[in-house]
């Protein structure tokens, strides 16, 4: 399998080069950086805002993946940053489109980055990626909205096009984790305001396995919710992370508080989307992790 990458330098996109890599396959990188190239890898200059499409020539591609964009996690959420993460997102995904149309061989698979935090929060809906969803009214939710529009572009070149939705990505060396880990280090972890919001998180390794399952199902496409079956509350999160780390999970921090110290990216950690990867469940595939336990217990051993 040939498979074509942008945003491969990033937390999840290092996760999937080492997968892709260990699988056998070979790897297109697109970057601003490109190094000299691996016996399966290839790196290839990108840079989005100049307007210079990379020839390709003649190198057939069978999958594109798309994950680049500014982090949301990068900095506070100014006028200025949420520009950038719009900006980059739809402008990457532009280019990307360019190169794919001047392939002679143009790629069977499509497969784009995305969140659930476009679902509207809620503690009792149950979102299914098989039935159409509401999408909420916010920035997050509109960045994600027109991101997955303009890469549903492709299908018009006959493409199949598969948005992963993204929850709480857990990993040792990137995400969320690690500054969770550094709370409850410093004995500051426990609920965020009254922690009954749920978490739809999803080990690392479950991830990049889930990015070869649906590029094995062509019967997968649209929407995919690229979460674990037992999403959990926050506080459920809390005390059992407390627990793994030996530290106590009794710490209240209140919404005023998160808000004060991450500004609008405090949306991210106080909302609730309970997400269901129906699609996944029904075509078969295996989660490693599906529970948090798991999760957690996996990733603590792993250090």
């Amino acid at each position: 399998m040939r498979i074509l990458m942008s945003g491969a330098t990033g937390f999840i996109g290092n996760h999937l080069v080492s997968y892709f890599q260990n699988e056998g396959h070979t790897l297109y990188i697109l970057t601003r950086h490109p190094k000299e190239d691996q016996d399966n890898i290839h790196y290839i200059e990108w840079l989005t805002d100049d307007n210079v499409v990379p020839d390709l020539g003649t190198t057939r591609i069978d999958v594109c993946i798309n994950l680049a964009g500014a982090s949301i996690n990068g900095s506070r959420w100014t006028d200025e940053y949420k520009e950038k993460i719009l900006k980059s997102r739809l402008e990457a995904t532009s280019a990307l489109l360019e190169i794919v149309k001047r392939l002679e061989q143009r790629p069977t698979t499509w497969i784009n980055a995305s969140a659930i935090n476009i679902y509207p929060s809620s503690k009792r809906t149950i979102y299914l990626d098989t039935v159409k969803n509401p999408h909420k009214d916010d920035f997050l939710a509109d960045t994600v909205a027109r991101w997955e529009a303009k890469a549903k572009e492709a299908e018009a070149l006959g493409i199949r096009v598969v948005f992963t939705r993204f929850g709480l990505v857990l990993g040792n060396d990137g995400g969320a984790f690690p500054v969770f880990q550094k709370l409850f280090a410093s004995f500051l972890g426990g609920r965020f305001a009254h922690g009954k919001n749920w978490y739809s998180f999803i080990h690392i390794d479950d991830l990049v396995r889930g990015y070869g399952h649906i590029i094995d199902h062509p019967e997968i496409s649209g929407v995919v919710n690229l979460t674990a079956p037992h999403p959990v509350t926050q506080k459920k999160f809390a005390n059992i992370l407390g627990h793994a780390l030996h530290r106590p999970s009794k710490v209240n921090i209140p919404k005023f508080a998160l808000r004060i110290g991450a500004g609008e990216r405090a949306t991210v950690l106080l909302e609730s989307q309970r997400a269901q990867p129906q699609k996944l469940i029904e075509s078969q595939f295996h989660f490693q992790y599906p529970t948090i336990e798991e999760a957690v217990d996996a990733l603590i051993d792993d250090k």
